[in-house]
């Protein structure tokens, strides 16, 4: 089976920490419908040239939902279902932004009328980001503390019994003052409710991000027609503390680390998501987007398409990068594709397990890109607490989930 993750690569405005493929709609609507019919003609073609049809998971992801409507969503599941077998799908996932509130409602309510008898799950991923206002402001969302709170409960009688709700936080390392000199995190009314939302256990999951690529940069937003720009610079012990301060809230009211970045109530983890970490099948449909097959899905007019003339284990490719290209028809770049050999695939495979909470179940099977002294490393981690560690399996305790690229560089003879 494989899993497909289409993306709407249009927003109301770009936020100012995003570094994905994305373009404000009021500068480009002219593409949004030719992009949807050329998203559509990429499904047929993939449907057309790959061997295995069945879907475990489908995933949407990246835009402002009153871009598109329910219709158009629903249009393009349809599409998917026509081209490919939905009976086996374990996961329709989708994600949005917490605004416009009652368009998004609306959304909600068609797409669970229309799906929840077809599939077991539905999911939705919110991404809420922050309670605090002025980093709302900066980041250029279009909303505040006091709106979110409202969005939230009035998300709750939406909640149905196949449904899982996800919200999206992230620590932007971003610590106030008070008038004596104390620092805190937030206001104290939002991290309360943070706390009382947490415990409430009314979200299935939650996302902590921190964003590293914005660090020391300068942050711009727009007031009273004339342009303001703060600027941070921030430690990586003040980046941590906020991480570990929230992450600390969802661990004591009972949700489990089921990856660095992600958190859930026992059974609501994402299938979608073990999927790219357990290194499955997947098609990511859009510009600029990288795909992963193993050989025996592919079928020799694909691989054609792909410029391939030996693959070993698995081949990773992607589409053209430009919104023109894409909109041409024209897909795939296929000077970007990429043969994994079997040390590649152990290499990423590593890496991506003990990013999780099932870690390695066969170590010796990673003998072969680890240092030659790695059972040493390994006891003296156990020893430590750094590290669960019984000679076959490896798990990193949740301390060192948070530095797992410091183990990796010491285990592996080669990231």
């Amino acid at each position: 089976m494989i899993s497909l993750y289409l993306h709407i690569p249009f927003c109301q405005s770009k936020c100012n920490y995003c570094s994905f493929v994305s373009f404000p709609i009021w500068e480009n609507s002219s593409f949004l419908d030719t992009y949807i019919s050329s998203l559509k003609k990429e499904i047929r073609f993939y449907a057309e040239v790959l061997k295995d049809k069945g879907v475990k998971t489908l995933y949407f992801w990246g835009w402002t939902p009153n871009l598109l409507w329910a219709d158009m969503l629903i249009s393009l599941i349809e599409e998917v279902s026509n081209n490919f077998d939905l009976t086996n799908l374990w996961e329709l996932s989708f994600e949005f932004n917490p605004y416009p509130e009652w368009e998004i409602y609306d959304i909600i309510n068609k797409l669970q009328k229309r799906f929840w008898k077809e599939f077991p799950r539905i999911r939705f991923s919110f991404w809420i980001q922050s309670f605090d206002n002025e980093v709302l402001q900066l980041a250029w969302r279009k909303t505040l503390f006091i709106w979110l709170v409202d969005f939230l409960r009035w998300l709750q009688p939406l909640k149905q019994d196949n449904t899982v709700f996800n919200f999206d936080f992230i620590a932007f390392w971003k610590w106030n003052k008070s008038k004596k000199g104390n620092r805190y995190l937030w206001s104290p009314a939002a991290l309360e409710f943070f706390n009382d939302f947490v415990n409430s256990l009314f979200a299935d999951s939650f996302s902590l991000y921190t964003l590293e690529l914005i660090g020391n940069q300068k942050w711009k937003s727009k007031a009273n027609d004339k342009l303001i720009t703060w600027e941070y610079f921030w430690t990586d012990d003040e980046i941590y503390e906020e991480f570990s301060l929230l992450k600390d809230i969802l661990l004591n009211a009972g949700y489990s680390r089921y990856e660095i970045s992600n958190f859930a109530l026992a059974g609501k983890s994402s299938i979608h998501n073990r999927v790219y970490w357990n290194m499955e099948n997947y098609l990511w449909l859009w510009l600029n987007s990288a795909s992963y097959l193993n050989w025996n899905v592919l079928n020799s007019e694909l691989s054609s398409y792909l410029w391939i003339k030996n693959i070993e284990t698995w081949v990773r490719f992607k589409n053209v990068s430009t919104l023109k290209e894409y909109c041409l028809w024209e897909f795939l770049d296929g000077k970007e594709t990429q043969s994994l050999s079997n040390q590649d695939y152990l290499i990423e495979s590593f890496f991506l397990s003990l990013r999780t909470d099932k870690g390695i179940n066969d170590i010796k099977k990673y003998e072969s890109i680890l240092v030659d002294n790695y059972k040493e490393k390994l006891k003296l981690y156990k020893e430590e607490g750094y590290v669960f560690f019984d000679w076959e399996s490896l798990v990193l305790s949740d301390e060192w989930m948070d530095v797992s690229n410091t183990i990796l560089s010491e285990l592996m003879k080669e990231i």
